[in-house]
Formats: C-alpha cells, structure tokens, sequence
C-alpha cells in the first residue's frame, strides 16, 4: 500500500469519505491506495491527484501527520513501510498479494465453510443448488436480451450462436429458454451425444427425427434427410415450431458446420423448417471468424453471433437476488464498496483494453472466497480491501 492509504488510517478518515472528497469511485480509490494504480485517464488522474494534495495541505490533522514522518506531499504516492495499524497487519500478513488484472479460470466451486456461515448468521449457502426453479433464475437486462434473441430465434427459424466463458450462465439461460419454448409449444431438439465432436450430418438428422416423430431413422443420410423434411414439412403445415440446440458447439467441426447450414436451409416454399441455437465457449467465436475460416464463410455469414459479457454494474443486485435465500441482506454481509471491488478485480487486460468478466460463477467463487477470510479474520463485514486481495 501507498503512505497516503496509513494517513487515512491514521487520522480516522474512511475510504468511503475519502472517495467523496476526491470524486473518485471506491474501487479506483482501492486500486490507488493498496497499488498506486492510479486512473489511467489523464485528466481523471490530474484531478485525482490535485483533489488529493489539496486535501492534505489544507487538512491540519494530515499535515501534522506528514511533519512527524518526516515526510512532504509528494511522499503520500510511495510505498508505505512503516509500523502499521493492527488491523492493516492481519489483512496483509494473512492475504497473498493479489494483481486485480488477472483472471484464474476455474471450474471448481469456492465453498462457504461451515464456520463462516456460522460467523455471518446464515442458515443456508446463497452458491450451492441456488437454482431449481424458474423464480430462482437471475437474468441481467444483457441476458434477458440474449434470452430474447435466443427465443425469436426458435419461433422464426433464425440461426444464432450464444457465447460465453465457463459459469457465465449458459446453461441457465439454455435451461430458461428451452422451458419457456416448450411451454409455448415450440419443440425443442438436443442432441445427446456427449462428444460433440462427433456430431455429423447423419447424427443431427437422427436427432430431428426422433425429437419431432415416433418414427426410426431411415439407414442412408439420403433416406433420413428425405424423411426428416417430410417430417418437418407435416408439422409447418399444422402451425408448429422447432428448434434444434446444440450447446458445447465450440466443439463441434467444419463438417457438422456446413451440415448446419443444409438444416438451416429446408425449406417448404419461402418458409424455413427449423431455427437453430449454438452455445459454446469463447473458442466457438475463433471457429465463426471468416477470416481463419474461410472454408465456411457461407456458413459463417449466416450465424447472427452474441457475447455473454460480466455482470458489471448488475453485480449488486446479482448478489441481492442470491443473499435472498440465506435470511441475511447483502449488506450485513458486504460492505457497500465490495461491488465497485469486484468489477476491479474480475477485469483482465486483453489488447490493451480491460475486459470486465465478472460472470456469476466468478462473482459466486470470489464472495465465497472473501467471506472465508473475512470470518478467520474475526471481521463482521467483507470489505474491498479483502475482495482485491483473494
């Protein structure tokens, strides 16, 4: 941390305040105290810096801080290695240094111990079976537009591609839409076959038949695709929809892309038989670039194609809607600054620019962390400190 973050401590003044008076945001106050990562903007970061001085020269408490350290204005931006405060020495002995730029991508899940639960009266882990039914689905305005486009996409017959890191809320978004498209009557055909890699044109068109018939697939491809349009054919005449989902498809190959394209195109008349519905992993964004694939940009030219981004300002209510479940509010648990803190440190920089993922499995695994070290640490509230930290 920087000599002005132990001033603050020292003369009593909260970051909260101090942000106030610096007409800084909390987390980029956090990002200058505890790394002297100050705003990148060139006014923002001259205004920071004026507001800041100023502050201290006219405040009498820090400037006769300063005198005893021997030390002058331009000191307060330098490391601080002084004695510090107790409670600053437990949060820096007992948390490893942390780069808030940086992402671990994890599968695995952060548990809430036992003992933390109990530290923050909580009867029940906001992270943990959190979703079994329809009420307990938390869709950002970014989602519910994904949902949308994914549901018009099923009822036109369009051709969409979802994507989106690991615990974005694909498969939530997936399990919504496919209950709503079943409950307004829309057929929906999901392929089972695990190794999606596997997927060939005779497989989709194996799926299609037996998800929209009782019957058998024919043996040839000819036989079966002549027996899939039949099929799809009967139920356009009779005012009814499908739509054939495919998830993992940032696994499937070019072979089943073009196959894709033969589906997308059966027609009866002017009218589309079947919408359909990707949904992969960013590695599904390399796959439809026409620049690297040229070989399918007839395919590629036909995908309308969206990005899952981080929860960004919707954190905070994110995690209002999953504390509902514990019998606590978000705020007994989390300090005000924590949401600014955790789109701090969900970001990364990619080609220059900062990229906020702040996906719910990340948020989720981050809080969880957070509040584990906040219960060992005796505190009764996760603070930004702690969340830049983990």
């Amino acid at each position: 941390m920087i000599v002005l973050k132990q001033l603050l401590i020292d003369c009593g003044i909260s970051q909260v305040n101090f942000a106030k008076i610096t007409q800084a945001s909390r987390a980029t106050l956090t990002q200058a105290l505890l790394y002297n990562d100050l705003p990148h903007h060139k006014k923002k970061r001259m205004q920071f810096i004026q507001l800041t001085e100023a502050w201290v020269k006219r405040n009498i408490h820090a400037s006769t801080w300063l005198k005893k350290k021997n030390k002058n204005i331009q000191n307060i931006w330098e490391i601080y290695n002084g004695e510090q405060t107790d409670r600053v020495k437990r949060l820096f002995v007992q948390l490893p240094s942390g780069d808030p730029l940086k992402i671990n991508n994890r599968e695995d899940i952060e548990m809430i111990l036992t003992s933390t639960m109990k530290h923050f009266k909580m009867f029940k882990n906001p992270f943990i079976n959190d979703v079994t039914k329809r009420k307990d689905i938390f869709l950002s305005p970014e989602h519910r537009f994904l949902k949308e486009m994914m549901l018009d996409s099923a009822k036109y017959c369009g051709f969409v591609a979802v994507v989106g890191g690991v615990g974005s809320g694909k498969s939530v978004m997936r399990k919504a839409v496919a209950e709503q498209l079943i409950n307004d009557g829309i057929k929906v055909v999901f392929p089972l076959i695990i190794d999606k890699a596997r997927i060939s044109p005779s497989s989709l068109i194996d799926a299609i038949v037996m998800d929209i018939s009782d019957e058998s697939p024919r043996r040839s491809l000819e036989q079966k695709t002549r027996q899939a349009v039949r099929l799809l054919k009967a139920r356009a005449e009779n005012g009814m929809r499908q739509v054939l989902m495919i998830e993992e498809a940032h696994t499937i190959d070019k072979l089943a892309f073009k196959a894709l394209k033969q589906i997308y195109e059966l027609e009866a008349g002017f009218e589309k038989l079947i919408g359909i519905i990707l949904i992969g992993q960013p590695e599904l964004l390399k796959k439809l670039d026409e620049v690297g694939n040229a070989d399918i940009r007839e395919v590629i030219r036909r995908i309308t194609t969206a990005e899952i981004e981080g929860l960004g300002k919707d954190v905070k209510p994110y995690l209002e809607h999953k504390f509902r479940v514990t019998g606590k509010k978000v705020e007994d648990i989390l300090n005000d600054d924590v949401f600014d803190a955790i789109n701090t440190r969900l970001e990364r920089a990619h080609r220059r620019k900062k990229i906020n993922r702040s996906f719910p499995l990340s948020v989720n695994n981050l809080v969880a962390k957070a509040m584990n070290t906040a219960a060992r640490m005796g505190e009764n509230k996760v603070t930004a400190d702690l969340i830049l930290n983990c």
